[in-house]
């Protein structure tokens, strides 16, 4: 199977089970005024997640702020990226040794995904705060910061991908199957630290598979050499 199949699969995979249904907040478009102030504290949208292939959806204006307007630009979502992996290897194992067991090279390829998931949380607005802002009195205090509830919402989202790929051990319509034994979750990482970039929280999940490596069928585009050979070049 061809890797931008896998690629798409996926997507639609993750699609259906993580994002469909779900609302979380989104960064909410700045125009009118509130281009040249910044979007009005009291106010957030929310909309369903997207999930993206490539890297990464978020694609910033100024250094620390985002353009809504920008297609890419989106808050929440899912970016896979697939990472380098072996074409075709199959490690032998001591059972294999000592039973005799020969595996097929043909089933060796490695395909690494790297998920990464964004989140957006400007905050929980408590009762009594956009009370307080119309009547030109805002008060703070009744503003939380978006850490806990940024990350509480990162980290659920992200134990239901785990338990959705544990639970199916592969790709549905394809003929990738989970490595679980390197299959490895983190916070966004930069040199060993959290990257705090509040309020957006990031996380990810490094999903290596296994699939069939394909050497192509009898309706690839022939060689030079096969065409020399067949004395048509």
């Amino acid at each position: 199977m061809r890797d931008w199949e896998r690629l798409r699969k996926m997507k639609d995979w993750f699609t259906q089970e993580l994002c469909q249904g779900r609302e979380f907040k989104v960064p909410v478009p700045a125009t009118g005024q509130k281009a040249i102030y910044g979007p009005d504290i009291r106010d957030f949208s929310m909309g369903e997640p997207r999930v993206f292939i490539g890297w990464q959806p978020l694609r910033p204006d100024e250094p620390g702020k985002l353009d809504p307007s920008d297609p890419f630009s989106v808050c929440p979502a899912i970016t896979l990226m697939p990472g380098a992996g072996n074409v075709r290897l199959v490690e032998e194992k001591s059972f294999d040794r000592s039973m005799g067991v020969r595996r097929g090279q043909d089933m060796g390829q490695h395909m690494n995904i790297q998920a990464l998931f964004t989140i957006y949380e400007p905050g929980v607005r408590l009762p009594g705060f956009a009370a307080g802002m119309d009547a030109g009195n805002p008060d703070m205090g009744l503003i939380q910061d978006g850490t806990e509830e940024g990350l509480r919402t990162l980290l659920n989202w992200m134990d239901d991908a785990k338990e959705l790929i544990l639970r199916e051990r592969g790709i549905p319509g394809t003929d990738l199957t989970l490595d679980d034994d390197h299959f490895m979750a983190s916070l966004y990482t930069d040199q060993q630290y959290i990257v705090d970039r509040r309020p957006m929280f990031q996380g990810f999940l490094n999903i290596p598979f296994r699939g069939y490596a394909s050497k192509g069928n009898d309706h690839y585009r022939a060689s030079r050499v096969d065409r020399l050979l067949d004395g048509a070049d």
